[in-house]
This record gives structure tokens, C-alpha cells and sequence, in this order.
């Protein structure tokens, strides 16, 4: 049966929560109708509604190209229905399961477009607290949108069934703290999109493989496992970035989306939230919350309500001065207006040039002869070594490694076979070290894939490349 006015075409799916169908609007948009089944008593179903309701006017308020939005809330009998844009192109997860994981610059950009959405939600108060490949829907141009923020995500309005301290999301794809029953706050958001991120790059999420009791095993204990290095180096270290254990140390989605989609006018705070007032609202978040299990929670005190009813206008709005953002002036190039995007560094303290240290991308790749930067301030980059056995009648074969530092810095290279470390050299300033391992046997095959290690030494830092050559053989 339809939710009047909306007419129903078919059925796309039945799930857990309720069953979606394929509708059709009064202005004759297509539309998808997801039923959500109440339970319980008469008055328990009636104070359910309400919530749903008045959770929806705050979720209402999202407005990003890239966020599937919440059009319309019906009553169906037994039912509420929510009403969304329906998507086309599918999930995320249909794509993957389908047709194995994604290349990796789709995934790059794919994590441009969602990293600008969960920021404009962040900056709305509204954190999603179940993202994974099944909530990141495609639309006919196969654009990604951020889909089921707040009440689309319910799964069970069964009264009193979620209480405080219950683990809620999925378990393949949840932050450590909220698999803990902790509160689950913008980071955890983060992490769960980088989690559905390297699904998508490699097929395999930050916990492995295995049932479901075993990844929230995992999830609790914080057994993240980091990202293959057969994925590109800023593709690696962009992902690896958001799924940090410590919630404190993962970035905020505004820094890892950067531009204008990381950067926001900062609201004036009026008036205060009387204690009454606050007890209201903190009672109308928690019962949302309870209600909904892994819905949104509006971060009703991050919005500056003042003591303006929820749902009011907003308040007047003032320019923020930002490290990399004077006052109505540019975005510094490679930053948010507040820090460094991208992995990049500010080397030269200079905010004028923003952050001019780009990392590179050739870590990972066969050495030869690279030119390649320090890129953040802890990076150590490694290069795989081939090393023929060729034959040499005096036994005389030596492979050498030359570094040159840029001016300012100090680097070690270290070769190493394995763990063993055959050999190390340092350089500073612009001088040029040399590193020679001779053969190590005379008869017998003894080629090898050693690894060279180049790692930072000191506070010294630069923009510029430093070089690493290797010749010879064995």
C-alpha cells in the first residue's frame, strides 16, 4: 500500500528495517519510500512519530549536492515513510560485490565528494554514526551521494530497546570507540568512511575478514589493519589517516576534503541555553538516539542556538580569522584555511604560500633513480631493490646507493635484506653519501629483493626533493 500522495511503481528491496519501494511524487519525480515498522504500544508508537519528526526538521536542514536528502515523512498505518530522491546507480556495495574493487582514482575521487558532504553535516551539528558501503548510493551520472542520515538509518523503533553504553553501527566498518559503546562523535564518522573507503580500494575493510562478532572483536581492541602498499602512496596514506585508533588524531573531514568544502563561516553565539532549556534538548538527542539505534544526534550545543527555539532562524553569522585564511582573503593553496590538507607540509612557516611541501609518489616503486620528498614531517619512504647474481670471475660485484639530502636536512638510508640491515649512510645538507654492499658469496645464486630505507633525521625539513640513485650489481 502507498503512503497517499505517493504512488508506488515496484520494489526495490527488503531489508532488516522495513521494505523500499520505487514511488512516484506528485510532481511526478521518482521517488524511494522506505517503510519503517513500529512496535509497541499505542503511545509509545505516537511519542516515536514525534521524535522521528522532530529529528527530521533538523536532518531537513542538510543541504549538500552529494547527501541523499530527506524529502517528506508519511504515516502509513503501522508504518512511517520516509521519502528520499531515489538513486539510480545503485551502492557501493552492489559495485564492489559486482564487479570486484574500484580503481584506485575513482576511489580517490570518490572520497573527494563524500569528505565535502560528512563536512557539511559535521558543520550542521549532524554526525550519521553508520557509514558503509550499503549507505553510499550512486545516481544516474554515477556521482556518490552519502546516503540514510538520522532516521533512515533506524533499524528497530522497538521503545527502550537501545540503551546508553550499547555498541551501535556495523561492525566492519565502526570506529573502536563507538564498537566500545563509547560516544560516537565526527570522528568516528571519519573513520567509518575510511573503512568504507578501503573496502572499496581493496574489497577487504580495516578489520580483515571473518563473521561479525569477530571484526567487533576486533573493533573494540582497535585491531586496524593499515592499508596494502599496492594502493598509490596518497591514496594509502589518505585513508590510513582517517581509520587512526586514537579518535583525537584522525583529521576532521573539513581538513581532508580542504577547499571550499573545508572551510566554514563560523556562527556568533547568542544569548545561552538555560539549564531547563538544555535539559530539553538533551533529553529530545538522547531519546532520538535511543529510538533510532544507529541514527544521527544533532550536536544541538555545536550549532550556537542560543535561546532560540530548535528549528528557528539561524543566527547572524561573523568572519573567522583562520592560520592559512585572513579575513575575507583566499584560502592559503594546500590547506582548509585552518591546517595542511592532503598530506601536505608547511616547511617555510610562511602562511602566505599556504603549505608548499607536496608529498610525492614514488614510494613503493622499484629504485632505480627517484627523486622524492620527506612528505609529512614522519614519512619514511621504501623501495624495493632487485638484485641480479651475475657472474663475476674475481667475485667483485658491489651494488652502491648514493643519497643527497636537500640543503637543510639530514636523511639515513638503510638497505636491508629482509630485517637485516646490511648497511646504512647518512646525508646532510646537500652532500652526497654513498652506501657499498659488495657480493656476498662467490658461488652460488645469491640475488635478491633488498629494501632501501630513507628516514628522516632531526627537525630539519624541506619542500624540495632529495635524489637516491643505485648502480651496480652482483
Amino acid at each position: 500500500m502507498a503512503a497517499a500522495p505517493y504512488l508506488v511503481e515496484s520494489r526495490l528491496g527488503r531489508g532488516g528495517m522495513g521494505v523500499v519501494d520505487l514511488g512516484v511524487a506528485p510532481d511526478g519525480r521518482r521517488v524511494a519510500l522506505k517503510h519503517l515498522a513500529l512496535f509497541g504500544s499505542a503511545d509509545a508508537m505516537a511519542a516515536a512519530r514525534a521524535r522521528i519528526r522532530r529529528e527530521a526538521e533538523v536532518l531537513g536542514r542538510l543541504d549538500h549536492p552529494r547527501i541523499v536528502s530527506l524529502l517528506d515523512v508519511v504515516d502509513d498505518g503501522g508504518d512511517v515513510v520516509l521519502v528520499m530522491p531515489w538513486m539510480q546507480g545503485g551502492s557501493l556495495a552492489d559495485r564492489v560485490s559486482r564487479f570486484g574493487p574500484l580503481p584506485p582514482d575513482e576511489v580517490d575521487r570518490m572520497a573527494d565528494h563524500l569528505l565535502g558532504a560528512l563536512a557539511a553535516a559535521h558543520r550542521a551539528g549532524v554526525v550519521h554514526r553508520d557509514i558503509k558501503p550499503s549507505n553510499i548510493l550512486f545516481d544516474e551520472h554515477s556521482r556518490p551521494h552519502l546516503a540514510d542520515f538520522g532516521v533512515a538509518t533506524a533499524r528497530d523503533l522497538t521503545v527502550g530497546l537501545t540503551e546508553a553504553g550499547t555498541a551501535v553501527g556495523t561492525p566492519g566498518f565502526v570506529a573502536p570507540e563507538q564498537a566500545r559503546g563509547e560516544v560516537a562523535g565526527t570522528a568516528a564518522d571519519l573513520f567509518s568512511l575510511g573503512a568504507t573507503l578501503r573496502w572499496a580500494a581493496t574489497g577487504t575493510g580495516p578489520y580483515g575478514e571473518g563473521p561479525w562478532d569477530v571484526l567487533l572483536w576486533r573493533a573494540v581492541r582497535g585491531k586496524v589493519e593499515p592499508c596494502p602498499r599496492t594502493l598509490p602512496a596518497l591514496l594509502r596514506r589518505r585513508i590510513d589517516r582517517m581509520l587512526t585508533v586514537r579518535p583525537a588524531n584522525r583529521p576532521s573531514a573539513a581538513e581532508l576534503a580542504g577547499g571550499p568544502a573545508g572551510t566554514a563561516v563560523t556562527p556568533a553565539r547568542t544569548g545561552h541555553v538555560g539549564r531547563r532549556e538544555r535539559l530539553v534538548l538533551v533529553a529530545v538527542g538522547t531519546g532520538v538516539a535511543a529510538l533510532l539505534g544507529a541514527a544521527a544526534v544533532p550536536l544541538l550545543d555545536d550549532v550556537g542556538l542560543g535561546d532560540k527555539e530548535v528549528g528557528a532562524g539561524a543566527p547572524d553569522a561573523v568572519c573567522a580569522v583562520l592560520p592559512y585564511q585572513p579575513c575575507g582573503q583566499p584560502i592559503g593553496p594546500g590547506t582548509d584555511g585552518r591546517a595542511c590538507i592532503d598530506l601536505r607540509a608547511d616547511y617555510d612557516g610562511d602562511a602566505a604560500n599556504g603549505c608548499e611541501a607536496l608529498p610525492d609518489e614514488v614510494d613503493g616503486a622499484p629504485l632505480g633513480a627517484v627523486e622524492a620528498t620527506i612528505v609529512p614531517t614522519d614519512d619514511v619512504d621504501e623501495y624495493p631493490v632487485e638484485v641480479p647474481d651475475n657472474f663475476h670471475f674475481s667475485c667483485d660485484g658491489t651494488v652502491t646507493f648514493d643519497l643527497t639530502a636537500p640543503a637543510g636536512t639530514t636523511l639515513r638510508l638503510e638497505v636491508l635484506d629482509g630485517d637485516t640491515v646490511l648497511g646504512e649512510a647518512t646525508s646532510t645538507g646537500g652532500a652526497t653519501a654513498s652506501l657499498r654492499l659488495r657480493e656476498r658469496q662467490c658461488v652460488g645464486d645469491d640475488a635478491a629483493t633488498l629494501t632501501a630505507r630513507v628516514t628522516p633525521i632531526g627537525a630539519g625539513r624541506s619542500a624540495e626533493d632529495y635524489v637516491l640513485e643505485r648502480s651496480g650489481n652482483w
